[in-house]
């Protein structure tokens, strides 16, 4: 008597395969996803140290933070790069107009909130959830919560509500931005 043997798999041995690729596959994407967040979260915190550098040097040069350019700025009120008539300006410094954060928000400068409440106004890098060039209502760059707490314990003292980062329904803030004050 002969013996046939079949070649291939049953089908719960093909199920049984597909599941563990699955698996993997859920394990290596979160992985990834995990790994391009933190990315982002490093790329943010060296554009603020970036931008700290080039207020450093503006105050140094001026005497003076400078103006605000936040919700609309272009390359004509970026004062990083246009002589708004500042003595000792010594420009470009770098530039702020369309300089978008991983999130799809702008970069902005500010200096229209008192954030440690001595009841001067300081000057802040704002991390704004509206994307370039659309003005204070867009929204459109969200920044997470668990984000902004991650960009605050390498910035600041991981308190939203405390120290020279606020930001995610803290005062002064909506959901969404960040604001860091300025310190030279």
């Amino acid at each position: 008597m002969k013996l046939h043997y079949q070649r291939g798999f049953s089908l719960i041995e093909l199920l049984l395969i597909i599941a563990i690729v699955g698996i993997l596959a859920g394990i290596v994407l979160a992985s990834v996803t995990k790994a391009r967040e933190r990315a982002q979260i490093a790329k943010v915190v060296l554009e603020v140290k970036e931008i700290s550098k080039i207020i450093a040097k503006y105050y140094a040069d001026t005497g003076t933070y400078p103006a605000t350019c936040r919700d609309v700025c272009t390359i004509l009120t970026d004062p990083f790069v246009a002589d708004l008539g500042v003595a000792g300006w010594e420009g470009p410094y770098g530039s702020l107009y369309n300089n978008a954060h991983s999130w799809g928000g702008h970069f902005g400068i500010d200096d229209g909130y008192d954030i440690d409440g001595d009841g001067i106004n300081d000057s802040i890098i704002v991390l704004n959830d509206d994307r370039p060039g659309l003005g204070d209502s867009d929204n459109g760059g969200r920044i997470p919560r668990d984000v902004l707490l991650a960009i605050d314990k390498i910035l600041d003292d991981g308190d939203l509500t405390t120290g020279n980062m606020r930001g995610d329904g803290s005062w002064p803030t909506a959901g969404g931005e960040g604001v860091i004050k300025i310190s030279t």
